[in-house]
């Protein structure tokens, strides 16, 4: 039985019949399935995963340019989670492995976890956080330091080109 106290009741609401609860409240989060769909549930998990991403020492690559991008990816490892949370939750109150498959909720529930995790995978390999995808920066990197070095060496070999050129008009006059 729900106990309802006078604090959690608006004011100007009274009970059309005995045991009838109040009207839900701005921010209530009774109706929320998974929550992903709700801001409140996705953005702290989310700036808990681009946190994590940004703090490791390992991940040299990101500039501040990658900020949106970075932002995606963990709203997307967040829904991921929480989808995950739910699915498991379900899963426990069957008592089986996998939750119902024929229900309607939880066949939508699969669905929104297969975009989830597509996305985060693809935002993954977009900023480096995959082997391949790494291997592939750091190749791409290397292969721009190769090409700079070597403008920068015809560069150098032009402007001694250049300097040359004058000192041997020089010697020609005399």
């Amino acid at each position: 039985m729900l106990v309802v106290t006078t604090a959690e009741q608006p004011a100007d609401w009274t009970p059309a019949f005995p045991g009838q609860r109040p009207p839900f409240q701005p921010g209530h989060t009774l109706s929320l399935r998974h929550g992903v769909y709700s801001d409140r549930r996705i953005e702290p998990l989310a700036q808990q995963f681009v946190d994590a991403y940004a703090a490791d020492p390992s991940v040299t690559w990101l500039t501040t340019a990658d900020g949106p991008a970075l932002h995606a990816l963990g709203r997307a490892e967040a829904k991921v989670q929480l989808l995950e949370e739910y699915l498991g939750k379900l899963a426990e109150a069957e008592e089986t492995d996998l939750a119902d498959l024929e229900a309607k909720r939880v066949e939508a529930a699969y669905r929104e976890l297969h975009r989830a995790e597509t996305r985060a995978m693809s935002l993954r390999t977009q900023l480096g956080f995959t082997p391949m995808s790494r291997a592939r920066l750091g190749r791409n990197v290397a292969a721009a330091r190769v090409d700079m070095a070597e403008l920068l060496s015809r560069m150098q070999e032009a402007q001694d080109a250049a300097q040359r050129v004058p000192s041997e008009r020089s010697g020609e006059g005399a």
